[in-house]
C-alpha cells in the first residue's frame, strides 16, 4: 500500500536517467557526425606534408578536437561545441605550406623540412594565437571585434566557401586533398564523382527536410552504401579511395620536435614574422567565432555569460590543443545550436561530446575509415556553395529586384538618407574581401577587411546609435487631449521612453542598444525606437532586435518599431530573423507619432483617469464647454448641430470656408495635408478644431478626418455671430474657453520649438516627422 510513496522518487530517477540517456545518444550522434568532417580538415591544414601523415593529421585533429571542448567547456560557461573550422583549417594549411617552402629554403642542401619540424613550428604559431586570444579576454578588448561590419564578415566567409569549392572539386573527382584544381578534370574517376554527388544531393536534401537524423549522417550513409555497391558489383567502376583510419600511434606530443625551436638557422626574422602574422588572423578569426556563437547562442537559451571570460576560455583551450595537433579551434555555431538546444539544461553536454569523439578515436576508427573520400568531399564542396551565395547570387539577385524601388519608397516618405538597404559599397567590399581570400590567401583577406571594416567603421558609426531619447513627460503625439488627460500624461509619461536611432545597426550597435535598453527596462512600460534615420542594418543586428523584443514581450513590456512600414526591407529582414511563431512580439508602427499616439492611449486606459472612460462626453466635459452653468450649456446646446461621421469621412477639406468650429463628443478628429499619409494633428473627444479659420473669416489650410466613427458637435459661425448680440456674457465665455485652448496649443508648441532650436544649434538640421509643430490649422 506504500507504493505510490515511493512512486515520485523512482519516476525521477526513471527520468533522471532518461535524460542522460538522451544526452549521451545526441552526443555520440553528433560525434559521428563531425568526425569526417573534422578529419577532412585535419588533411586540408597538412595538405603540403607527406602524404603518409595524412592518417596521423587526421588523429590529431580529432585528439585535439576533444582537447578544446574539455578545457573550453570546464574553463568557460560551457554548451559551446569547438572544433577545426573551415576558414581556420585553411588558414592553417597556407601557413604550413609557406613553413615548409621556407625551412627548406634555409636549410639548403641539407635536405628539406621533416614533418615533425614543421608542426612543431605550426604548434606555436597557434599557441601564440592562443595567448593572444586570451589576452584579448584578460583585457576585455572582445568588444571590439564586435565592430566587425556585417559586409567584413560576409567577405571572409564568402572567400572561405570559394576556398573550400577549390579545394573539394578534385576531392569529388577522386584525387587525394591538397590536390591542386588543375588536375581536377585529369583522369577523373567517374564512380568517385558520382559518390560525392550523391554525398552532396542527399545532406542538401535533408538539410532542406529537416530530418531528425543529422543530414551530414544521411548523405554520407547514402554515399558510403553507394561507394559499396559499385565496389561489390560493377565490375571496372572506379568507385574512389576511401578517406582511411586516423593513427593515434604516431599523434599527439610523439609528432613534434621541440628542438626545432632553438635551431639558430630556424631563429630567422622572416620565420618569427611569418609565425606572428599567422598568429594575429588566428587570434582574431578565433575571437571572432567564439563572440558571435555566445551571442547567437546566448539568446537561443535566454542565458547570459561574460564573454571576456569565454574568449580567455578558448584561448587556453588553443594553447593545449594546438601543442598536440599544430592547429586552431573555435566554437561552431551550427554544431553548438544541433548539440546544446535539445539538452539547455545540461552543462556537461559538451564533456559528453568530447567523451564520444574519443571513444570513436580509440576504439572505431575502422567505422569512419570506411567513408569514401569523395563523399566527405561533396559534404565540403556543399559548405563551401552555401558560403559562397550571399555574395555571388543572393546579394546581386536582390540588388536588381530592389533597384529603384526602395529609393523611390524613402523619397516618397520624405527620409533625407534614401538609399538601397543593399548597397553597392557594401557588396564592393564582399566581393574584394573574397577575390583577396582566393587571389593573395585567407591571411592577407583578413588583413584587407580589416582595413575595410576601418573605413566603414569610421564613415558611419562615429556617432552613438542613439541620437537622442525622450521620456513621454516631454515629448507627445500629435494628439491633442483635454486638459485633465494632458495632465496625467505629464506626471506619468515617464513610463513611455522614445529613442532616436541613427546610422548603421549592425553587431556591435545593436548591442550597445541593447544595453542602453536594459537601463530603462525597469521604468518603462513602452518603448518606442524611431528608426527614420537608420540607413542599414545587418543580420545580424535584425537576430539581437529580434531578441529584445521577445524580451520585452515576456517581462510584460512593449517594444515598438516605428517608421518602417510593411515591405520595407530592413522591417523583412527583423521578421526574417526569429521563428514566425515568435514574430507576434514584433510590434510596428509606421509613424512615430502613431506609435506615441497609441501608447499615451495605453498608458490611459491602464490608468482609467476621468474623462477617458470610452463613453461619449457631454457638452459640459468638453473644453467649449468649461465653467458654464446649466442654464448656458441648455442654451448652447440648443443651437450646436449634432453630426455624426464615420471612420475616413471627411469634416472639412483644405480651402473650405471656415463656416464654424466643432467639438467631438466621440472618437478622434486628425488633420492632415491632401495626398499626405502623415497627419499634422490628431484631436481626442472635447477638443475644440477649427476655430481658427472660424474667428479669422478665413480658409480652411487643412483637411480634417474622423479617424474613428465620430459623433461631433458644430458652432456655425453665424449662429456664434448671434449668440455674440443676444447672449453677450455665453460668448464671452465661448471666446474665454477658445482663448484658453489657444494658449494651451501655443505653449505646447514654443515649448517644441525651443527644444528644436536648442539641438539645431547642437548640430541638428531639425525636428523628425512627427514632432509636435503643428501649422495654423493644427491649432485652429
Amino acid at each position: 500500500m506504500r507504493l505510490p510513496a515511493f512512486a515520485p522518487p523512482f519516476t525521477g530517477f526513471l527520468e533522471s536517467w532518461r535524460s542522460r540517456l538522451a544526452v549521451g545518444v545526441s552526443a555520440v550522434s553528433n560525434a559521428f557526425e563531425h568526425a569526417p568532417e573534422n578529419m577532412a580538415y585535419g588533411l586540408l591544414a597538412f595538405a603540403a606534408l607527406d602524404p603518409a601523415f595524412g592518417p596521423t593529421a587526421m588523429a590529431m585533429v580529432l585528439l585535439g578536437t576533444v582537447i578544446a571542448n574539455v578545457i573550453a567547456s570546464t574553463l568557460g560557461s560551457g554548451r559551446l561545441v569547438s572544433g577545426p573550422r573551415a576558414a581556420l583549417s585553411l588558414l592553417t594549411g597556407g601557413f604550413v605550406a609557406a613553413l615548409s617552402s621556407m625551412l627548406s629554403s634555409m636549410l639548403g642542401s641539407a635536405g628539406q623540412a621533416s614533418p615533425a619540424q614543421v608542426l612543431t613550428l605550426s604548434a606555436l604559431g597557434v599557441a601564440c594565437a592562443g595567448v593572444l586570444q586570451a589576452g584579448f579576454g584578460m583585457l576585455k578588448l572582445g568588444s571590439i571585434v564586435k565592430y566587425t561590419p556585417h559586409p567584413v564578415r560576409v567577405g571572409v566567409t564568402s572567400g572561405v566557401g570559394l576556398l573550400l569549392v577549390i579545394t573539394a572539386l578534385p576531392v569529388v573527382t577522386g584525387h587525394a586533398f591538397g590536390t591542386a584544381l588543375r588536375t581536377t578534370f585529369e583522369s577523373p574517376q567517374d564512380g568517385a564523382i558520382a559518390v560525392g554527388l550523391c554525398a552532396l544531393v542527399f545532406t542538401g536534401l535533408a538539410t532542406r527536410l529537416k530530418t531528425r537524423i543529422p543530414p551530414v549522417i544521411i548523405g554520407l550513409g547514402v554515399a558510403t552504401a553507394l561507394h559499396f555497391a559499385m565496389s561489390r558489383w560493377l565490375q571496372g567502376a572506379d568507385a574512389g579511395a576511401l578517406i582511411g583510419a586516423p593513427v593515434l600511434a604516431a599523434g599527439g606530443f610523439m609528432a613534434l620536435d621541440p628542438a626545432s625551436l632553438f635551431r639558430a638557422d630556424f631563429l630567422d626574422p622572416r620565420l618569427m614574422a611569418l609565425i606572428g602574422s599567422y598568429a594575429i588572423t588566428a587570434a582574431a578569426l578565433c575571437s571572432l567565432d567564439s563572440l558571435i556563437a555566445v551571442s547567437v547562442v546566448d539568446g537561443r537559451l535566454r542565458r547570459s555569460r561574460d564573454a571576456n571570460r569565454e574568449l580567455c576560455a578558448q584561448g587556453l583551450a588553443n594553447i593545449a590543443a594546438g601543442l598536440v595537433s599544430g592547429q586552431p579551434y573555435s566554437p561552431s555555431m551550427p554544431r553548438t545550436l544541433s548539440l546544446v538546444m535539445p539538452n539547455p539544461d545540461h552543462r556537461h553536454v559538451v564533456a559528453a561530446y568530447a567523451v564520444a569523439m574519443l571513444a570513436l578515436l580509440l576504439f572505431a576508427p575502422q567505422v569512419i575509415a570506411q567513408v569514401p573520400r569523395s563523399a566527405v568531399g561533396g559534404v565540403i564542396l556543399l559548405q563551401g556553395l552555401g558560403m559562397l551565395l550571399p555574395v555571388f547570387w543572393h546579394a546581386p539577385l536582390e540588388r536588381w529586384r530592389q533597384r529603384g524601388q526602395y529609393r523611390q519608397r524613402l523619397a516618397d516618405a520624405g527620409t533625407a538618407a534614401a538609399r538601397s538597404p543593399l548597397r553597392l559599397a557594401d557588396w564592393a567590399v564582399e566581393l574584394a574581401v573574397a577575390i583577396g581570400a582566393v587571389v593573395f590567401g585567407l591571411g592577407p583577406a583578413v588583413l584587407i577587411g580589416a582595413m575595410c571594416a576601418v573605413l566603414l567603421f569610421v564613415r558611419a558609426n562615429m556617432r552613438d546609435v542613439v541620437r537622442h531619447e525622450w521620456s513621454g513627460e516631454t515629448r507627445h503625439s500629435l494628439k491633442a487631449r483635454p486638459p485633465a488627460l494632458a495632465g496625467v500624461l505629464a506626471r506619468e509619461g515617464s513610463r513611455i521612453a522614445v529613442l532616436e536611432l541613427q546610422g548603421a545597426l549592425f553587431f556591435g550597435t545593436a548591442d550597445g542598444l541593447r544595453t542602453r535598453l536594459e537601463g530603462i527596462e525597469a521604468s518603462v512600460d513602452i518603448a518606442i525606437l524611431d528608426l527614420h534615420q537608420v540607413t542599414e542594418i545587418d543580420v545580424t543586428a535584425a537576430r539581437i532586435l529580434f531578441e529584445i523584443a521577445q524580451h520585452w514581450r515576456r517581462v510584460g513590456r512593449a517594444l515598438v518599431f516605428a517608421e518602417w512600414p510593411a515591405g520595407d526591407a530592413r522591417r523583412g529582414l527583423v521578421e526574417a530573423a526569429g521563428p514566425a511563431a515568435d514574430r507576434k512580439a514584433l510590434l510596428f508602427a509606421d509613424h512615430t507619432d502613431l506609435a506615441l499616439e497609441q501608447a499615451e492611449d495605453r498608458l490611459l486606459s491602464s490608468l482609467k483617469p476621468d474623462g477617458e472612460s470610452g463613453a461619449a462626453l457631454s457638452l459640459a466635459d468638453t473644453m467649449l464647454g468649461r465653467d458654464l452653468t446649466p442654464d448656458e450649456i441648455a442654451s448652447l446646446a440648443g443651437v450646436l448641430v449634432t453630426l455624426h461621421f464615420r471612420r475616413g469621412e471627411t469634416l472639412f477639406k483644405l480651402g473650405d470656408p471656415g463656416d464654424g468650429l466643432y467639438v467631438s463628443l466621440q472618437g478622434d478628429i486628425g488633420l492632415r495635408i491632401p495626398g499626405s499619409a502623415r497627419r499634422l494633428a490628431s484631436f481626442a473627444p472635447g477638443v475644440i478644431i477649427g476655430e481658427m479659420a472660424s474667428l479669422a473669416r478665413s480658409t480652411r489650410s487643412a483637411e480634417a478626418v474622423a479617424e474613428s466613427d465620430v459623433v461631433a458637435l458644430k458652432l456655425p459661425l453665424d449662429v456664434f455671430d448671434r449668440l455674440l448680440v443676444e447672449q453677450p456674457t455665453l460668448a464671452t465665455k465661448l471666446l474665454k474657453n477658445m482663448s484658453l485652448h489657444l494658449a494651451d496649443r501655443v505653449r505646447a508648441l514654443t515649448s517644441d520649438l525651443s527644444h528644436w532650436v536648442a539641438r539645431a544649434a547642437a548640430g541638428r538640421v531639425g525636428p523628425p516627422a512627427g514632432a509636435n509643430l503643428h501649422d495654423a490649422e493644427s491649432i485652429g
